[in-house]
């Protein structure tokens, strides 16, 4: 973020401008609504190190922001998830007409599908929020925001997502945001009709003219005026998307055209941004498309396309250079402030004829001359003002443009590169040196420059000097104590059922992560005009053999506590478990792993659990030093990791729940929270933060002791490890071992070389290449014995070509989202059904976000539907579970949602996975005959 203060303006000005100058360092402090300053606008994450784009540096990068100076033009676009965004029309209305760029989602993308990794739910809206960043890069974003909606899953009516958000919560999230912001156009991605198909995106279509409304009326949310500094705001225009070819529109948007600028069309261009958020696309670009219908919502468009004098610009009518800025917000201008925006009108554009991408320092000279006539104009507006704040962010906006042209960059990294556990990771308490680098050296202009450290709430670790530069243009180490900060983010959630996130601190509200921990604050004066910068502290991070990355410093505490698994069942006999009476756990140990990460070093440490009453610890990591159930660890480098086992026994006839806790202790310091690293490639890191807890549930279930079952991988979920909790062995199969499956050899045993079961795992199908080639292998493997389980997948999964018997599985197959659907049991007596588990109606409650996904939609009389399932409104669907004997063997489809179920417990799905790979004879009989 650039902070406002102001120096040596010099005397190159216009006449009028000369008296604002004596107000203008004064007056420059109160550049925000009610004095408020602007600190969530102009605040998309910067790139660190090659996070930056080639079109964004050089004469490019000048040229980019140089457009940006002439408009006033600023737009919002409301989507309800990451990658429902219009890409192209981002990317035209930013790179293109230089309009100030806005997003906003309502959620995170938390329920999504991930095609990259196992991550789920919340880890899975980390991801989905730093890919929705790496194309806003390529969009040209200025801003990305969220509301503290979650992602609950597909959603196939406006009523369900109104029943599970808080509608009137989710608006003044909208309305905040669009009162922090301030667009002149806000534009609805949906139409806020049953015509947008998913539920929130219904929701997103009916909330966006609601929150344009209620941004603009000072009786709602009237805390964000009196406690928040904010003021309402009145958006010049609203347009929704959603029209169909052939539909009356106001807008078209056509993105289809050449950019001289990016080699490209601003379409295919933007579809190479959108591409990146590969946990949903795999790395599909979509490159079609690129024309884009609007309606206007506010009461001035007719529906008759170009004819209504809007045509191809959300802005066309409006005046948004700078000297029509003031009337355009309905406030009058001084003479000296609009001679100074008509002179700048005439500089913007002179600079933009001249530009010579041969030589961009070449508008140097103008821009800074433009940049104080700028805050003079500033100076002489009063300070409560609308046109006030627009200028403040058109200052913003001309300080990255002088800093673009001279080529001037500004780094700050910790000395040495990174701590010793070979990340940016630094702790409490720590000294740490800091480097600023200025490049080139030269654009620091006289002896040195203004610099202090500081941290993410602002306090100063250094004090504020001027430091010298190094013919190479850094500056010696500055030395800093590293203070204490949040390291989880803002915003959590302490369950998955909780459909909002709640906000620990709200000074990054609806950015997408926290602001940086350390930064230095510095600043630098080019072509006479001196400017604040702030950038964040960095180091390079080893990523071999890819050589290094740049990774933002971390402040972390000195020890992380996690125990795993998150939730961990215990089967015990009773009702409908096949037992037939009531009876105690089983006896093997209940193992739990705590696993601590040491971010400070050398350091000991002791690690326990805290028990319920009456319940046993029987041994904690054998052979560790450490006093039963305590385990003891010397840690001796940053980074260094300890698992400990536990094992433990409930009490007997326990039923019901508990939890279990881990606790770390060092440096008389208990330590109860950790975090698990989500790292890919080209993303930033993200950490999704737990408390250092199990939840451990009684479940009335047959176990699966000396079951052995291989499982094939997809895109990533939980389900081997919630087959190992009912007792059995999982073996994952890769792509060598596929191919040397030998079919003929123990299927259906469970012996030495064979499985009981094969499992094929969530979208594997659309994931792995090697599955569609060994495919056959899998069917032969049912044909001799063997039960083969595919679980659901997407359109790649071609069951006429790929199943046993002929079945249709169709792009956009059905679904059902709710998960409270009635479900009918269609073949009780089945023994998929029947045994050693009784699967009953009771088994579907409390499932978590869905029923199932991507059903059969017809099959061939070979196969058994076993249960029925329906949205409210939606025709019965019975192509969730189906089953068929196969030679000697056995085929199961089933698209029951298990993988969502079992890492939260889910009784019910236990039970039914413990039926599904419970051994038997594929002749068993069923009692009603089915197959």
């Amino acid at each position: 973020m650039i902070a406002h203060r102001q120096r040596g303006l010099g005397a190159v000005l216009p006449v009028a401008a000369l008296a604002a100058l004596a107000g203008a360092t004064a007056a420059a402090a109160q550049s925000g609504p009610a004095g408020r300053a602007p600190d969530r606008v102009l605040a998309f994450p910067a790139p660190v190190g090659e996070e930056r784009l080639d079109v964004d540096r050089g004469a490019m990068g000048a040229w980019h922001r140089i457009r940006k100076l002439a408009t006033t033009a600023s737009l919002l676009h409301v989507t309800a998830h990451p990658d429902d965004e219009h890409a192209g029309m981002l990317a035209l209305a930013s790179r293109g007409w230089g309009a100030r760029t806005a997003l906003l989602s309502l959620n995170r993308g938390e329920a999504g599908a991930n095609a990259i990794g196992p991550e789920l739910f919340d880890a899975l809206g980390l991801i989905r929020t730093r890919e929705l960043v790496l194309s806003g890069r390529y969009y040209g974003l200025d801003d990305l925001y969220f509301t503290m909606a979650v992602d609950y899953g597909y959603s196939k009516s406006v009523d369900e997502a109104f029943r599970s958000w808080d509608r009137e919560a989710v608006l003044e999230d909208m309305v905040r945001v669009i009162r922090l912001n301030r667009p002149l156009v806000v534009v609805s991605r949906f139409h806020g009709s049953t015509r947008d198909g998913h539920g929130h995106h219904h929701a997103a279509g009916l909330l966006t003219p609601e929150a344009v409304a209620a941004a603009a009326d000072p009786t709602r949310f009237p805390h964000h005026i009196t406690e928040e500094g904010l003021r309402p705001w009145r958006v010049l225009r609203t347009f929704r998307g959603g029209v169909r070819v052939g539909e009356p529109y106001d807008v078209e948007v056509n993105a289809t055209g050449l950019s001289p600028w990016l080699g490209d069309t601003w379409q295919r261009w933007a579809s190479r941004g959108l591409g990146l958020q590969r946990s949903q696309t795999a790395g599909r670009v979509r490159a079609g498309g690129g024309r884009y219908f609007y309606e206007r919502l506010d009461g001035t468009g007719d529906g008759a396309g170009a004819a209504t004098g809007i045509g191809d610009s959300f802005f066309a009518g409006l005046d948004t250079t700078l000297r029509g800025l003031p009337a355009l917000l309905d406030e009058a201008a001084s003479r000296e402030v609009d001679s100074l925006l008509a002179e700048l009108d005439g500089l913007v554009g002179g600079v933009a004829a001249a530009f010579d991408f041969r030589n961009p320092e070449g508008a140097v000279a103008d821009l800074a001359r433009g940049l104080g006539w700028l805050r003079a104009a500033i100076a002489a507006t009063p300070a409560e003002s609308e046109t006030r704040f627009h200028l403040s962010l058109k200052e913003r906006q001309f300080e990255e443009a002088l800093l673009a042209a001279s080529g001037t960059t500004v780094s700050a990294e910790l000395v040495g590169g990174p701590t010793g556990s070979g990340e940016a990771v630094l702790t409490p308490g720590q000294p740490a040196a800091i480097r600023l680098r200025i490049e080139p050296p030269e654009s620091a202009e006289g002896a040195g420059v203004a610099v202090r450290i500081v941290s993410r709430g602002g306090e100063s670790l250094t004090p504020s000097n001027r430091v010298a530069l190094q013919p190479d243009g850094s500056t010696e180490p500055l030395e800093v104590r590293v203070p204490a900060t949040p390291a989880a983010p803002y915003f959590g959630r302490g369950d998955v059922s909780e459909n909002h996130y709640q906000v620990s601190d709200s000074a990054d509200l609806h950015l997408p992560w926290r602001r940086p921990a350390l930064a230095a604050e510095l600043e630098l004066a080019i072509g006479g005009r001196v400017m604040a910068r702030t950038v964040p502290v960095t180091a390079p991070v080893a990523r071999l053999p890819y050589g290094s990355v740049t990774r933002t410093a971390e402040t972390l505490p000195a020890l992380s506590v996690s125990l795993t698994p998150g939730v961990r069942i215990v089967p015990v006999d009773g009702e409908g478990s096949g037992s037939g009476s009531p009876g105690e756990p089983a006896a093997t140990p209940l193992e739990v792993r705590a696993r601590v990460v040491a971010n400070a070093a050398p350091v000991s440490a002791t690690v326990r659990l805290e028990l319920p009453e009456g319940w046993s610890l029987i041994s904690g990591a054998p052979g560790t030093p450490g006093t039963p159930g305590t385990v003891e660890h010397e840690f001796r480098s940053p980074g260094e990791t300890m698992d400990a086992a536990f094992f433990l026994t409930p009490p007997a006839g326990w039923r019901g729940e508990a939890e279990i806790a881990a606790v770390a202790r060092a440096r008389g310091v208990d330590y109860r929270r950790g975090y698990r690293t989500i790292e890919h490639r080209d993303l930033p890191l993200a950490r999704l933060w737990r408390p250092a807890r199990t939840t451990v549930r009684s479940v009335g279930v047959a176990r699966l002791d000396g079951v052995r079952v291989g499982y094939v991988m997809g895109v990533g979920d939980e389900v081997p490890a919630g087959i190992e909790a009912l007792g059995a062995t999982v073996e994952l199969l890769d792509e060598a071992a596929l191919a040397e499956l030998d079919p003929a050899v123990g299927a259906g045993s469970g012996g030495e070389a064979g499985f009981h079961a094969i499992v094929v795992g969530t979208r594997a199908y659309a994931v792995r290449e090697d599955l569609v080639e060994h495919n056959q292998r899998l069917l032969e493997y049912a044909r001799r014995g063997g039960h083969l389980v595919v679980l659901y997948q997407t359109q790649e999964y071609v069951p006429s070509a790929m199943a046993p018997y002929p079945a249709s599985l169709p792009r956009g197959a059905e679904e059902v989202s709710e998960e409270d659907a009635p479900v009918r049991l269609l073949r009780p007596g089945h023994p998929l059904m029947a045994a050693p588990n009784r699967i009953a109606e009771a088994d579907f409650d409390g499932w978590i976000e869905q029923r199932g996904s991507k059903f059969f939609s017809d099959w061939d009389p070979a196969y058994t539907p076993l249960v029925e399932t329906h949205d409210t409104g939606q025709t019965p669907q019975e192509g969730v579970w189906l089953t068929a004997p196969v030679g000697e063997g056995r085929y199961t489809y089933l698209a029951l949602a298990l993988h969502r179920q079992l890492p939260y417990g889910v009784p019910g799905a236990y039970r039914i996975l413990s039926n599904v790979l419970t051994p038997r004879a594929a002749s068993t009989p069923a009692p009603d005959g089915d197959r």
